[in-house]
């Protein structure tokens, strides 16, 4: 008896410790069921150590909405928080509430056009965000990504520093106008939530795109510290389409392959977006201009 209760509290500490070693995610979508749906097949295809997720999402309409559901019924696991029919008054108190809501010390932030295109375990991120002290572990980023996409010409890699799990480079060394130099994205960084936190809950935006521009505006203070990345990207974005139009701060991006409708359409029909092309895909650039196929789910 003895002997059963000591491997039951020994089973409790390791449980309690890799519980420490997981993330929560929560993402951003607007009238993109079919993309939100193909970002959460992708993440539960090749992300471990993720604990929760959260959804924010906003329609347009009703048909929207029924795209909703279908993502709903198929991932009931996630949290889902629609906003209201006046979104720029509440996606502020709903980003904070998912935050807080949020019971892992580790955060990341997504937006729906992404893919995750190859396995990787937030738990070892964690443990090398740990090891080295570092500010943030960038999915979107590898020593390949050395195209702007948002402005369409190349962009300098920095200094970038081997160690086993990757690579490190310092913010301050790289150029401020490049996706290695802009630490404050939603592109699915793991942080530290005692780091952001702060940030999170002290600036004022009313939708993703303000949310990241403000949050942009505060990485003076930490550009000295350090960022992490893996040998290879592990997500993309794919820029099928444009729904947010109240501020952009990529005046370069082309977002006109498909209209929203022709993706609902699709969706409501019965088809979903084929990711499987998309399987350590190579790109040179955090976002990929990509055709995709559609399959029946």
């Amino acid at each position: 008896m003895k002997k059963l209760l000591q491997l039951i509290i020994l089973c409790l500490v390791q449980f309690t410790h890799a519980s420490e070693r997981r993330a929560d995610l929560i993402i951003f979508s607007y009238d993109r069921p079919l993309q939100l749906y193909a970002l959460l097949e992708s993440t539960e295809a090749f992300v471990a150590g993720l604990h929760d997720i959260y959804v924010i999402y906003r329609t347009s309409n009703e048909q929207y909405e029924k795209g909703y559901q279908i993502v709903q019924n198929r991932f009931p696991l996630v949290h889902y928080m629609r906003q209201s029919s006046e979104p720029e008054n509440d996606f502020k108190d709903l980003t904070i509430r998912a935050f807080e809501d949020s019971s892992s010390a580790y955060i990341l932030f997504g937006v729906d056009d992404i893919v995750v295109k190859d396995y990787v375990d937030l738990s070892e991120a964690i443990t090398v965000l740990e090891k080295y002290d570092l500010y943030g572990c960038y999915l979107r980023l590898c020593p390949d990504i050395d195209y702007l996409y948002s402005w369409q010409r190349p962009q300098q890699v920095p200094q970038l520093y081997k160690i086993d799990e990757g690579y490190l480079w310092q913010f301050c060394a790289a150029d401020p106008v490049s996706d290695w130099g802009y630490p404050h994205t939603v592109d699915m960084t793991l942080f530290r939530k005692k780091d952001i936190a702060a940030n999170i809950i002290t600036i004022s935006y009313c939708n993703p795109n303000t949310f990241e521009a403000q949050w942009s505006g505060h990485a003076g203070v930490i550009k000295r510290r350090w960022g992490f990345c893996f040998e290879q990207s592990k997500i993309v974005n794919l820029p099928l389409n444009l729904v947010q139009t109240s501020y952009t701060n990529n005046p370069h991006m082309k977002n006109d392959e498909f209209k929203p409708q022709e993706l609902l359409n699709l969706f409501l029909d019965g088809y979903k977006m084929d990711i499987s092309s998309l399987f350590q895909v190579k790109n040179r650039s955090a976002h990929m201009e990509y055709y995709p196929e559609f399959v029946r789910r």
